[in-house]
């Protein structure tokens, strides 16, 4: 039989543990489950990935110039076809580590079959925490044009907008000075570099991130 301590113990330690529960759900994502719909901007249209999309997705992933600050390696058609297989799938964000893909495509102004010109990442790191990550890769034919920014920020709208997302970060090789540049651009402070913190392609490299708050977001985002 219990006595009373050990009962008021357990009750503190139960409300306790109910008031960080509600606290972390309070702080949390508010946005999910979230499924991808296609998005329109001015100029495209961001969409999930299809099977259609395979040469056009491969017209940039062959390019050494596109993977050099990527974790992979240049692709083959064939490697293009089962990258691309895996990334179709990913179209929901639900629990921590899914990711969701996005195809950045240029519409034929003519109604015909538009131009897949690169694509954008969402990764879900912490729902409790609202944390998300973002990532991008085009093709370098369409580099200067505003496009890649566009793409972004209409990311970020779904992020911090939609999903409630209270920090939303990037990973890249300091190297990479476009996309630090567009990082930038959108209004991301740089958090931290980290040093040779990885083994990237056979050697030790460095990791710089960049982030923005859902205060920060909101400032530069006037309702």
């Amino acid at each position: 039989m219990s006595n009373g301590a050990h009962s008021t113990d357990t009750e503190t330690d139960l409300a306790e543990a109910i008031e960080a529960g509600n606290a972390e759900e309070a702080h949390g994502l508010t946005g999910l489950p979230y499924n991808a719909v296609d998005i329109r901007t001015e100029r495209l249209l961001l969409r999930p990935l299809t099977k259609n999309d395979l040469d056009d997705v491969h017209a940039y992933q062959k390019r050494k110039d596109v993977v050099r600050y990527l974790m992979w390696e240049v692709h083959d058609h064939e490697e293009s076809a089962k990258h691309l297989e895996k990334r179709i799938a990913m179209t929901d964000l639900a629990d921590d580590g899914d990711g969701l893909i996005y195809a950045v495509e240029l519409p034929d102004p003519e109604g015909g079959h538009g131009r897949v010109i690169g694509d954008m990442s969402i990764f879900l790191k912490s729902a409790a925490h609202a944390q998300l990550e973002v990532g991008w890769v085009f093709h370098p034919a369409v580099h200067g044009r505003g496009y890649a920014t566009e793409a972004a920020e209409a990311v970020l709208a779904v992020c911090f907008g939609t999903m409630g997302a209270h920090r939303v970060f990037a990973q890249l090789d300091p190297r990479n000075e476009a996309s630090a540049r567009l990082c930038e651009r959108l209004g991301m402070r740089k958090e931290a570099h980290l040093r040779q913190n990885e083994i990237f392609k056979g050697e030790w490299g460095d990791t710089v991130i960049f982030g923005m708050l859902d205060t920060e977001y909101a400032e530069s985002h006037p309702a």
